[in-house]
């Protein structure tokens, strides 16, 4: 899959925190939405409910769905949800060519949804 050009992991800042100025751009699924996802959008929410820090005050309005990527054989479905007070946080399904699935939470940390993209793929994404 080409169209896109993939940074090294050796060329960005040591802090993926700090990845904030890096420009990236990948390519969207075929089928850029929530519905192409192998988990189901309710799932994910629940999923939200129990590992933000809203809880069980999660608000379903605060959830939306952003975009699809591809990079090399990993494919990312990526949510946005903001928190009560105002925290932004990125909910995220990657899977792997094997069909292995990771969800998962985190604050957005001032990146966007391409650089912290960027930064799961290379499995740098440590804050919560």
């Amino acid at each position: 899959m080409g169209g896109y050009l993939l940074i090294d992991r050796d060329r960005l800042p040591e802090d993926a925190a700090d990845w904030s100025n890096v420009i990236i751009e990948f390519p969207r699924l075929r089928d850029n939405s929530a519905g192409s996802c192998p988990r189901k959008e309710r799932d994910i929410f629940q999923y939200v409910s129990t590992e933000s820090a809203d809880l069980e005050k999660s608000d379903r309005k605060r959830f939306r769905f952003l975009r699809t990527a591809r990079v090399k054989t990993q494919r990312f479905w990526l949510w946005e949800y903001v928190e009560r007070d105002g925290v932004r946080n990125f909910v995220l399904i990657q899977t792997d060519a094997k069909g292995n699935t990771r969800l998962s939470i985190n604050e957005a940390s001032g990146l966007s949804p391409e650089q912290f993209i960027l930064a799961a793929y290379y499995d740098e994404i440590y804050w919560s």
